[in-house]
């Protein structure tokens, strides 16, 4: 390692630091990998200089050791020769606002990071969240945990690293995860009866993936509902009848757009659709979260672009009164199509050819995703906004920096990557 080049840079911050940065990180010898990686990035230093109230995810050496080499953020820790996704990574674990462990509850916090879009290399975007990519902080019995895209957990393994009032540090046993295009997710979770829908629909949406040149729609920031495969199945009957009119009008229905909404902000709200409809969300005393009929099962899986939740009946076109809701009805009776029947298959498109290749599926859910409460009760340390939009848990401090990121070649091979990156969807 280039001693040298690490006090110049990290001293170029201690003033922010109010103390000796350097002296601190070298102490720190499960972080030297991460130091390294930092050394690679153009403009790290500054970026530090320019902001204060942030907090930094740090991984250990065993955490980046144990990154895929088969993925790009995986070859460039493996080659150091990709500053384009080692950018994109750290910034994934710098966050907007200072978060001791004594403020994470048992309710998610979803904030947001350094992540942006700007970060594009030959083969994929990592992010494009308007302000930053989210990741969740959440209490799991003593430890506090960080919640990022593909099912990954990193559980914080030493707590509140203080350099000076403005950067909190927290190191990881995990490296945090980029959330994948939504197709891919639901392809890699299983979900294929929706994909199937989507090609059988021709929505025309690229879920914020998508060259210049696209007709369709371009959607980012979104909140979309997931129906289960047995969610489509109870309709079957009303599906094999359905024109694409009436199909793209149901799946239209499932997506808010302009709209990051997590679980723990929901309450008694109506929030409209892309359809043109508004959802009703209730909250009940159980912890329990609804849109429409539909209970929210699998909630606040972070995609690439957007929030996903699971629900176990499809929502349907028009307004909905919560006065008739039957929480106590299991999903098959709780059906938005009257007189549908169930199927034993769909006869879909289905989606799944264009992720063959592909071998990450989730085959075993992680319990914390299982149990962690979706909103706040009072049995939970926490109260839910009650608000439709993101929920961000107030940090002790709003960021401050003047930087939007590490700076880390930006921008580049962004015609080539875009195109390339709209295949996957």
């Amino acid at each position: 390692m280039r001693t040298s080049l690490w006090f110049s840079i990290f001293m170029a911050g201690s003033c922010l630091a109010q103390g000796d940065i350097a002296a601190l990180l070298q102490s720190q010898s499960d972080l030297s990998t991460l130091l390294e990686l930092v050394g690679l990035v153009d403009g790290l230093a500054d970026t530090l200089a320019s902001s204060s109230n942030i907090t930094i995810f740090a991984p250990t050496n065993q955490a980046f050791a144990n990154v895929p080499r088969n993925i790009p953020e995986g070859e460039a820790i493996e080659f150091r020769n990709n500053t384009i996704a080692i950018g994109a990574l750290l910034a994934n674990h710098v966050f907007k606002g200072v978060y001791p462990s004594n403020v994470i509850t048992d309710i998610p916090t979803f904030a947001q990071t350094l992540l942006d879009i700007s970060y594009i290399d030959n083969r994929q975007p990592f992010s494009n969240f308007t302000g930053g990519a989210y990741n969740g902080l959440v209490k799991n019995g003593d430890d506090v945990c960080v919640l990022s895209g593909e099912q990954t957990i990193s559980t914080v393994t030493e707590a509140n690293i203080k350099l000076g009032e403005g950067i909190t540090i927290h190191k990881i046993d995990t490296v945090l995860s980029f959330g994948a295009p939504f197709q891919l997710f639901t392809y890699r979770a299983g979900y294929t009866a929706l994909n199937a829908a989507l090609e059988t629909a021709k929505l025309s949406i690229e879920f914020g993936l998508t060259s210049g040149d696209s007709q369709a729609l371009n959607l980012s920031d979104y909140t979309i509902f997931v129906p289960t495969n047995g969610a489509f199945a109870s309709i079957g009957s009303v599906l094999e009848s359905a024109d694409v009119e009436t199909l793209q009008d149901v799946l239209a229905c499932h997506i808010i757009p302009n709209n990051v909404i997590f679980s723990p902000s929901l309450g008694n709200v109506t929030v409209p659709s892309l359809q043109g409809a508004n959802l009703t969300f209730t909250v009940l005393p159980d912890g329990s979260a609804w849109v429409n009929n539909a209970r929210i099962i699998f909630p606040n899986t972070i995609l690439y672009n957007g929030v996903a939740h699971v629900i176990d009946s499809v929502l349907a076109p028009g307004e909905f009164d919560r006065a008739s809701l039957k929480p106590s009805a299991p999903a098959p009776e709780r059906v938005a199509f009257p007189n549908a029947s169930a199927v034993s298959s769909l006869a879909l498109a289905s989606a799944s050819l264009a992720f063959g290749g592909d071998l990450m599926t989730y085959t075993t859910t992680p319990e914390l995703l299982k149990t962690v409460a979706a909103v706040a009760t009072a049995t939970t340390t926490a109260s839910a906004t009650g608000t439709a939009t993101a929920s961000l848990s107030a940090p002790l401090a709003e960021f401050t920096g003047a930087a939007s990121g590490f700076l880390a070649g930006k921008g580049a091979a962004l015609a080539g990557a875009v195109g390339i990156a709209a295949m996957l969807v």
